[in-house]
């Protein structure tokens, strides 16, 4: 390979609307319902309409957006929708975290542990954004160093299948209990150990699906005895 070869090349302009879009979407900026056109996204962002269509497009097939005749919309999800990707979530996360072990260098487990002492402080003081924004990153972290694209890819589908289905269904389950899962996984981490930040890993995707069920049926009993 020479030198060319390795320098990397721009990103596309469908490339750039394409992560544009997708970061307002997993940010919140479009609500779900929200219908929008590809001639007034393409007029915000300052492009033309071909690289937003095909953006539109591609961000259809993630299930981060339904086409319609007149347009598109951010898909609402439902509590269904939510529990099926964290299930499909939970395994893939034990395997990014088994696979990434052992190839983690120093200063990467140096860049974990300041992500999960951002998390722990953003939930101690009670600042939801912030800690699910920490979150987030914890993982995407991790997943970064497992060496396979293919789990990457997936994962990165997954993990936006939950963030949207989050704000559908209004979900805000105390981060508490997440805070030492992290620091399983992190221990497990820095040790180098695979298989146990593998089993750590899948524990807290599974606990946090079992949260969400718990909070619902908390919700649901408050909602029948007010009715």
């Amino acid at each position: 390979m020479n030198v060319v070869d390795r320098v990397p090349r721009p990103k596309s302009l469908t490339e750039l609307a394409y992560q544009e879009l997708r970061d307002g979407i997993l940010e919140g900026d479009f609500a779900p319902g929200r219908r929008v056109s590809v001639v007034s996204l393409a007029a915000e962002m300052g492009m033309s309409r071909s690289p937003v269509r095909a953006a539109v497009e591609r961000l259809a097939t993630d299930g981060l957006m339904t086409l319609t005749p007149g347009g598109a919309f951010v898909p609402t999800a439902g509590r269904g929708d939510l529990l099926d990707a964290l299930a499909v979530r939970a395994p893939l996360e034990g395997l990014a975290a088994r696979l990434a072990a052992p190839q983690l260098a120093d200063s990467d487990i140096d860049v974990l542990s300041s992500i999960h002492a951002e998390f722990d402080a953003a939930v101690k003081r009670g600042d939801t954004r912030v800690a699910r924004k920490a979150d987030f990153q914890f993982h995407q972290q991790v997943q970064t160093h497992c060496g396979n694209e293919c789990l990457v890819e997936h994962l990165e589908r997954v993990q936006a299948r939950v963030i949207l289905a989050t704000y559908s269904t209004a979900w805000s389950s105390d981060q508490t209990k997440a805070v030492p899962e992290h620091a399983l996984i992190l221990a497990a981490l820095s040790a180098r150990d695979g298989e146990a930040a593998g089993r750590a890993a899948t524990v807290h995707l599974e606990n946090l699906a079992e949260r969400v069920r718990r909070e619902w049926r908390r919700r649901d009993r408050e909602e029948s005895s007010t009715a």
